[in-house]
């Protein structure tokens, strides 16, 4: 994405803005195809990218090169964004398909202690006493919350930024802390070369496999798993953590 071209777009320039519809058309639909994977089929894919594209465009007139990261990798996080809220104001996990979640996770948390190990799908339907087919639709309804964030299940990258922000905000030295090493990690990162920095955000932020960030920055696979690990060493260094991974 030239500068010109942003540039362009900030000043007004109606052709600009078709312009950058038009380079970053197949970003938009890889978000929203990511995201669609397990949305109801009363959700129109359509719509979702029409919001897609206005997180293009405010990510545009937003985007600040100084701060490290690449245009792209800028504007995945604000599409996903744009999106993600969107979802969550169809509210596309009704109510009763949460308390099932929540069920589930509480089930399997407590099969967990009293087995010692992680329970099957199967004991985890007999301690609810769920069918079969009931199994299947709260399982969906699960990889429906986690992938969307509308809560209920359990975040792919660990403890939910809710719970953790929630526990923080009750104890001001938690907070204070929290605040501290968010400081730290931020400019530990925007140290990094911009290739890692947009790496590192793709992964953890973003939550991609290695192969969609490829993808995003068009690099393969294998460069991606490269750049990570090379990221990962250094911003552990930075942080003093030698011999650690963040």
């Amino acid at each position: 994405m030239s500068r010109a071209l942003l540039d362009a777009y900030r000043a007004g320039n109606e052709s600009a803005a078709d312009e950058l519809v038009k380079q970053n058309i197949p970003l938009v639909r890889r978000v929203v195809g990511r995201l669609a994977l397990q949305l109801p089929p009363s959700v129109d894919r359509e719509d979702l990218e029409v919001v897609g594209i206005l997180g293009l465009l405010n990510a545009a007139k937003n985007y600040d090169p100084s701060r490290g990261a690449e245009f792209r990798t800028f504007a995945y996080i604000a599409i996903r964004g744009a999106v993600l809220d969107e979802l969550r104001r169809l509210d596309v996990l009704p109510r009763g398909r949460r308390d099932g979640v929540r069920a589930y996770e509480e089930a399997r948390r407590e099969l967990a202690g009293r087995l010692g190990r992680d329970p099957t799908f199967l004991e985890i339907q007999e301690e609810l006493n769920l069918t079969p087919h009931e199994l299947e639709e709260v399982l969906r309804a699960r990889a429906l919350a986690q992938s969307v964030g509308l809560g209920g299940g359990e975040a792919s990258t660990g403890v939910s930024p809710e719970t953790f922000l929630s526990t923080a905000d009750n104890d001001p030295a938690s907070l204070a802390q929290l605040s501290e090493a968010k400081e730290k990690l931020a400019t530990a990162m925007g140290s990094l070369p911009r290739r890692e920095q947009d790496v590192l955000i793709l992964y953890f932020e973003g939550g991609l496999l290695l192969r969609e960030i490829g993808q995003v920055l068009e690099l393969t696979e294998s460069r991606v798993s490269q750049i990570l690990q090379h990221a990962l060493v250094m911003l552990n260094h930075r942080l003093g953590r030698h011999g650690e991974v963040v």
